[in-house]
């Protein structure tokens, strides 16, 4: 009879939890806001939220929890994390990116979710790849496909090693990457719940597979067809929906289509595609417009340029941009 009460009080304790069925339902509705809104929305106050629905998210996993609901709050925890890996890449802080998505991939581990663990391993080869360690970017990338079960996730995840390849200036990786995507783009498979139900920051669509393209080919030297993916990037995110507009990626495209007209000897055309991204509210210049556009400078600086009349304006313009980014605005920001 002890041992039927202790297996009693035991089974009792284990039926016990913390987390009721709209509690989860409310953090996936904060997840899937969050995930949408960061794409038109300054990054440091989406990180203030990002860290409340993470804490939250924290404080349930300290109590008990059945099973199941353990692996969906761990979830939860993987996305809400790689999402702040995002913001921290967009502040310039890349260490704090990398340990964001370490952590990011360790909840994916314990939820066995691959849609997690695959867009992970594709936003930390991205954090390699911006703090100029392309090799390790590749690793990380092709590490990711062992978990892409969705063709959404397979497509950015080899456009995204297209992209890390094109700055290593292997021409063949690339377009071995480019058929891939196509292929993986055409293909059936299932939906995935962070690429293509959730979407947002997670999407891969049109818009942005373009923008890749563009950024690929700028790398690559080939500053027409770059011309030609960039405008497409630039008029499909103009011509969606606002709230799927994602002001970073079509500032980043209007950047690469400035530098594919500077290579063809049109500063004119550069600077008319730079106006809107000039125009940006400072909150908004996120760290990896200011890096491009600094390549822009460059380029202005070189000597077919430098005598022409408006070359002085346009740095001039630049240089203020710079002065005034979204990482001057948290503590430590060194923009």
């Amino acid at each position: 009879m002890a041992a039927a009460h202790e297996a009693s009080e035991h089974a009792g304790r284990a039926e016990s939890t913390n987390v009721g069925s709209t509690t989860l339902e409310q953090l996936d509705a904060d997840v899937s806001r969050i995930a949408n809104d960061y794409v038109h929305i300054p990054p440091i106050p989406m990180a203030v939220e990002m860290m409340r629905v993470r804490r939250r998210v924290y404080r349930l996993l300290e109590g008990r929890q059945q099973p199941a609901d353990t692996s969906h709050l761990y979830l939860l925890a993987g996305i809400l994390s790689g999402l702040l890996a995002n913001a921290s890449t967009d502040l310039g802080h890349y260490d704090a990116a990398g340990d964001q998505v370490r952590a990011a991939f360790a909840y994916g581990e314990l939820s066995r979710h691959n849609g997690l663990r695959a867009w992970t391993r594709g936003m930390h080869a991205l954090i390699e790849y911006w703090s100029d360690r392309p090799r390790r970017g590749v690793e990380l990338a092709r590490s990711g496909l062992d978990y892409a079960d969705s063709p959404t996730a397979r497509v950015r995840l080899l456009n995204i090693e297209a992209r890390i390849w094109s700055r290593l200036g292997s021409v063949d990786d690339v377009e071995r990457c480019i058929h891939a995507a196509e292929d993986a783009r055409a293909s059936a498979g299932a939906a995935d719940l962070l690429h293509d139900e959730i979407g947002g920051v997670f999407g891969f669509g049109a818009a942005k597979a373009k923008y890749y393209a563009g950024a690929t080919l700028i790398d690559l030297g080939r500053a027409d067809p770059a011309l030609a993916a960039t405008e497409q990037a630039i008029e499909l995110y103009a011509s969606g929906p606002s709230h799927q507009r994602s002001y970073g990626a079509e500032s980043l495209a209007r950047v690469d289509n400035a530098t594919a007209h500077l290579v063809n000897g049109s500063l004119d055309g550069a600077a008319e595609a730079l106006l809107p991204v000039l125009a940006l509210d400072e909150d908004k210049r996120i760290k990896q417009l200011q890096e491009r556009l600094g390549g822009v400078r460059r380029r202005i600086a070189a000597p077919h340029f430098r005598d022409a009349a408006g070359a002085r304006e346009l740095d001039e313009r630049i240089e203020e941009f710079c002065a005034s980014t979204a990482v001057r605005r948290i503590p430590g920001g060194q923009g």
